[in-house]
């Protein structure tokens, strides 16, 4: 017997659009195109069916299941890491990474419990309601999730792995470090081509953004990376007293710490091409801005969580 539009949410037996058009009718329901890509997770040759739900049951429990226990080993994997840090000297690097650690493992395990009890408040609501199109998008958005959780903790697993390479090996640390280092120097790369063609400023593209505002962008990239080189640094200085406590060759550290010497001179270079070349107008534009930035990352000192500086500096415009 064929619902109206006024019955429960039961549309099992319909084809796809039948039942997308006679959820959309209702009121607060989405419109027909994404009622049908909801209800195509249970259909069977374009049939919603009951079968396909449970199906979807099945599929979900299992992706909620599988990243309960992905959580559940990360967590166990950064325990273990945390207690062989108990050798690692007391340092500020070391310190702000088991931080970081500790903060990531804690938010695995709380959302493997929240996908834990959404899943139980689905399954018990399914037995007293005739909803399927909401059933339906929950189920499918509660294995999302436990995708999502799945991979954030197979990679939180991978990290503490490579932290307790980096507790355990002097070569690991210093190699760490001279691969950030690289990768500053690629970045100053980046930044010295920008600044090239703020030179001919007229000749800037009309689907780019204005002069002014690749101006501001790069002179804030260039204020952050001060911030970049003296976190490099400090980590550098801790990698050296480890190293001369457990008596090893520091002779890899010096040759980073002239490395680190150049970029200094390298950014205050491109600071000073900066002012040079800014404009009135562009001044005009974004004094107020950089004041702010300069400001912002003046809050902010090593160990440096650059997360946290990209979200205060996201009031101020373009990075």
């Amino acid at each position: 017997m064929e619902q109206d539009d006024d019955a429960p949410g039961d549309v099992t037996g319909l084809s796809l659009m039948e039942a997308a058009e006679r959820i959309a009718a209702r009121d607060d329901r989405p419109d027909e195109e994404t009622i049908r890509t909801v209800l195509a997770e249970v259909a069977v040759e374009r049939i919603v069916s009951e079968d396909g739900i449970t199906e979807l049951e099945s599929d979900t429990s299992m992706a909620v299941s599988n990243a309960e226990n992905r959580a559940e080993y990360a967590t166990m994997r950064v325990d273990e890491v945390e207690a062989a840090a108990a050798e690692a000297p007391d340092l500020e690097t070391v310190a702000a990474r088991l931080d970081e650690f500790a903060a990531r493992a804690e938010s695995v395990e709380s959302r493997a419990l929240d996908l834990a009890d959404r899943l139980h408040e689905l399954i018990h609501r399914r037995e007293y309601s005739e909803s399927v199109y909401e059933y339906v998008r929950d189920l499918r958005d509660l294995g999302q999730d436990a995708d999502a959780l799945h991979g954030d903790a197979q990679q939180l697993a991978t990290d503490a792995d490579e932290l307790e390479r980096w507790l355990d090996s002097h070569e690991t640390r210093v190699g760490e470090l001279s691969a950030d280092v690289g990768a500053i120097e690629a970045a100053f790369d980046d930044l010295k081509t920008a600044a090239d063609r703020l030179e001919e400023p007229d000749v800037i593209g009309a689907d780019e953004p204005d002069p002014a505002t690749q101006w501001f962008a790069v002179t804030q990239r260039q204020r952050v990376n001060e911030l970049v080189v003296a976190d490099a640094r400090a980590e550098l200085a801790d990698v050296r007293t480890w190293a001369e406590r457990a008596g090893e060759e520091t002779a890899d550290i010096d040759g980073l710490a002239d490395r680190l010497d150049d970029l200094e001179s390298r950014r205050e270079r491109l600071g000073d091409r900066l002012d040079d070349l800014a404009r009135p107008a562009w001044r005009e534009q974004y004094g107020e801005a950089l004041s702010a930035v300069e400001a912002t990352l003046d809050e902010f000192e090593p160990p440096v969580d650059f997360g946290a500086v990209q979200a205060a500096l996201d009031d101020h415009g373009p990075a």
